[in-house]
């Protein structure tokens, strides 16, 4: 029997767009019935999240990774994500069809290697020269930044790791990310919720945490929608995963995302 895979993962996004939180915990065995499956096969599994994420249905983690009980997140957003491929090298090449750099940056390689022996290294020797290469200058980039945060008539007064803006002007409306460093080996698990806070109090679209093995990526919409993970990989293997970062994180990736977020709000 022949599976019509985009228009069932049309119905899924129409579904999941008619929910408040535009965002739907669903199990795999589940997943598999809405398509007609009863076991889990890989290349079942293959043209399923490509249907859904060719429906604008972000799929967290990948559908290869979980088992049939286990649970997978099925996220829409507006604008669908990524906002276009920019399909850039950190040195500035464009990537190649095969999805290899133009112009390799050595620093991806090396980089995998390292060893970080505080957050402090973790701060200078990671996230500063990844930032650069996302296309954040030292004008976009505050350290150490002061977050206000208020919590029904409770005041606190906290700082940011990294919070970056679109130039030097620090208001809401420039924000475009969170960066949150920690200790090599801490779980991210447990400063998520940090981050977060940081990115809805100072109007971020996404916030990024990091122990310098892992780095994961969220995209903070609203107190009412879901978070949605968009990216989650080691450091080891950025060499492959960097322009997938880039595509949601750059500095111009973010900037039109609040370019279109904007316009499909007028």
């Amino acid at each position: 029997m022949s599976v019509d895979y985009s228009a069932i993962s049309d119905t899924i996004r129409d579904t999941i767009a008619e929910t408040p939180r535009k965002s739907k915990r669903v199990l795999l065995k589940t997943l598999l019935r809405h398509y007609g499956h009863k076991t889990r096969q890989k290349h079942w599994l293959d043209n399923m999240e490509r249907s859904l994420v060719g429906a604008g249905v972000i799929v967290t983690p990948s559908l290869n990774e979980v088992q049939k009980d286990d649970w997978v997140v099925l996220s829409v957003t507006d604008p669908v994500l990524p906002v276009a491929d920019f399909r850039r090298d950190p040195g500035g090449g464009i990537e190649t069809g095969d999805g290899s750099n133009a112009e390799a940056d050595p620093w991806l390689t090396s980089i995998s290697s390292r060893v970080f022996a505080s957050e402090k290294e973790v701060e200078i020797r990671f996230v500063i020269p990844l930032l650069d290469r996302l296309g954040f200058s030292e004008d976009d980039r505050s350290d150490g930044y002061p977050v206000e945060q208020v919590v029904g008539v409770k005041k606190s007064r906290t700082e940011a790791d990294f919070v970056l803006f679109d130039g030097r002007n620090r208001t809401k409306d420039n924000a475009l990310l969170v960066v949150e460093a920690k200790t090599a080996g801490k779980n991210l698990a447990d400063h998520i919720s940090q981050a977060r806070s940081y990115a809805m109090f100072l109007g971020t679209p996404y916030y990024l945490v990091t122990n310098g093995d892992d780095i994961r990526v969220f995209l903070y919409r609203s107190p009412i929608e879901s978070d949605v993970e968009v990216f989650k990989a080691k450091r080891h293997d950025l060499a492959q995963t960097f322009s997938t970062l880039y595509n949601y994180i750059s500095r111009e990736a973010i900037v039109e995302y609040k370019r279109k977020r904007a316009a499909s709000s007028a």
